[in-house]
Parts: structure tokens; C-alpha cells; sequence
């Protein structure tokens, strides 16, 4: 079981091109993203929609899911200030009632006096 999980729309899922890291000549291999128009909940109560792209380990799975509300497993870290989320490999999206709409992309907001991307 997942200790976080992102839910939201599966809006699309489209193939990433390789491409060469500019400082080190490393090649990243080519990968299939997800997009997921997730739904954050703010602490002064307002919603504010954010689109998150995964890389989609099953690009067919998420296909079929298009439109649909679901519920992934996810992994996050930082990078540049901003939480930034990846679907754990071997973990299969679920689908969510549809009546739920989309859920908190994050389980928290920054604490305050941190900075941006901080987790509560």
C-alpha cells in the first residue's frame, strides 16, 4: 500500500521524445507521461486545479482511463522548490466514483513560514 496517492481526471497520455541533458550528455530514454487534472484544496478553503504529468509505466492502462476519475499511487520529492510526483512502478491506478469529482492533489499545504513546495 501507498502512502500517497493522487487522484484526479486522466485527461491524456502522450510519448516523450529522448532527449540529451545539456550540462552532462547523458541520454534520457524515451517514456510515455500521463496527464492528471488533480484538484487541490487550499487552506483558505478555495480549489485550485493543478495538471500533474506522470510517467506512465502502462501507457495502454491509463488510455483506457481517459476521462475517468482515478486514484494513483505516487512518490514525491522536490526539485527547484516545487513537490513534484511519480507513479511507483509496479502500482495500478483505481478508479473513484465519479460523484467524488477530483480529490487534494497533495495531502497538505505549505506550513506556514516555509517555502514554496514545502509538505506539512
Amino acid at each position: 500500500m501507498s502512502m500517497l496517492t493522487l487522484n484526479g481526471q486522466v485527461l491524456n497520455v502522450f510519448d516523450q521524445a529522448a532527449s540529451t541533458d545539456k550540462e552532462t550528455g547523458e541520454i534520457r530514454p524515451a517514456k510515455s507521461r500521463v496527464q492528471i487534472m488533480a484538484e487541490n484544496e487550499l487552506q483558505n478553503g478555495q480549489k485550485r486545479h493543478e495538471l500533474v504529468n506522470l510517467t506512465a509505466e502502462d501507457p495502454d492502462l491509463y488510455r483506457k482511463l481517459a476521462g475517468k476519475v482515478v486514484s494513483v499511487p505516487v512518490g514525491a520529492f522536490v526539485a527547484s522548490g516545487t513537490v513534484m510526483f511519480y507513479a511507483l512502478k509496479g502500482q495500478k491506478p483505481s478508479i473513484l466514483a465519479a460523484a467524488t469529482g477530483a480529490a487534494p492533489a497533495r495531502t497538505a499545504e505549505p506550513a506556514p513560514g516555509r517555502g514554496p513546495g514545502a509538505v506539512a
